[in-house]
């Protein structure tokens, strides 16, 4: 195995019951090797970056990185592989599921077939993975591994794992066409630069020590416009696609409310109105639940942003009615495309101001 540095990057959210039995798996696991750990932490609330601290206070092979702002765990690894100071990088978690001795079989399988990238392929079919996952999470994993491979044009084991190892020069290349996408960046890495040459290593798939799993609603709906702006070749970045689908969404409620007031017999100004008002609405709390969700508006801040939001927009409703109502009254007089343009109208002019002004 040649002699190089690695760097293993951690990050952590409220991990502060993992962290020390992870390095001193590490520790064991890597014992011959010159290896310093860098943890990314997110600002935990349970104290794990004072305990990584205390812990490592003496032996400065041992760092960590606290973010207060822009969190996230694509985020947080990419800012501890650009911090690092080894040549292999490796990204894997600190919460038991990833066994720090199978970076040992990374790197040798790196060297031996003089790769850039290496990842650690979970036996997902496995007995001992299956203990370690649910069902539905095997599901997803399956159908997500699924959807990769066509994304990639190729088929791998599990290109949605979080475990793995690359050369540093590699990595600097890819790091500036890298985008978001959640808790999967090697797969953007792999999309990204698809001349890498790449294997996976079969591991076990762990069970978690202590805390939660991560993954939720949010995380799988992020991962879903991740996959679809790379579909579109990035042309569309994911907050767009997910803005469009919550758009969408109000497309519904909109006609739902317009055909509804127009059934009351309401002048169709009033009813373009009321219906403009209440997808408005419907749009500012999926977009604070999905699209914005690394920025969400809580409490009070909710409450401003939402009256924000209406007024800001206001523009884009006045500008919703009035062409709605021009196209209805002076071009086709045909009340779904005459909706339709109020909404192409009101919908790209909301997504600029939701991002530079709302959730700024």
């Amino acid at each position: 195995m040649v002699s190089r540095k690695i760097s293993i990057i951690a990050p952590t959210f409220n991990e502060v019951g993992n962290v020390i039995p992870f390095i001193e798996g590490v520790k064991t696991a890597l014992h011959e090797l010159d290896w310093e750990i860098l943890f990314v932490d997110d600002n935990s609330t349970d104290g794990t970056a004072r305990k990584i601290f205390e812990h490592a206070h003496d032996d400065t092979r041992i760092r960590v990185i606290t973010r207060l702002d822009d969190r996230g765990l694509a985020k947080s690894s990419i800012q501890g592989m650009l911090s690092a100071k080894g040549d292999l990088l490796c990204v894997m978690d600190a919460d038991g599921q990833h066994d720090p001795s199978v970076v040992r079989d990374m790197i040798s399988k790196l060297d031996a077939d003089h790769l850039q990238i290496v990842s650690a392929a979970r036996r997902l079919d496995d007995d001992r993975s299956s203990d370690a996952l649910s069902p539905m999470r095997q599901k997803l994993s399956h159908f997500g591994n699924w959807l990769s491979g066509l994304v990639l044009g190729r088929k791998l084991g599990d290109p949605l794992t979080g475990f793995f190892l690359m050369t540093r020069d590699s990595f600097l290349h890819v790091a500036p066409r890298l985008g978001d996408p959640g808790f999967k960046l090697l797969l953007d890495i792999l999309y990204s630069d698809k001349s890498l040459r790449h294997a996976e290593v079969p591991f076990d798939f762990g069970s978690r020590m202590h805390g939660a799993s991560k993954l939720d609603s949010h995380v799988i709906w992020k991962f879903v416009t991740f996959l679809m702006s790379k579909m579109t070749g990035s042309i569309l970045p994911p907050n767009l696609i997910s803005f469009l689908f919550v758009g969408g969404t109000g497309v519904f409620i909109h006609f739902s409310v317009l055909y509804t007031v127009l059934g009351m017999s309401a002048p169709f100004m009033v009813a373009q109105v009321a219906a403009t008002l209440v997808a408005a609405t419907s749009n500012f709390l999926l977009n604070n639940l999905l699209t914005f969700q690394d920025r969400r508006l809580r409490g009070l801040a909710k409450f401003w942003g939402y009256l924000k939001f209406l007024a800001v927009s206001s523009v884009g409703i006045v500008a919703n009615v009035s062409a709605a109502t021009l196209a209805y009254e002076r071009l086709v007089h045909v009340v779904f495309i005459a909706t339709l343009a109020g909404i192409a109208i009101d919908t790209v002019w909301k997504f600029v101001i939701a991002n530079r002004f709302i959730w700024k």
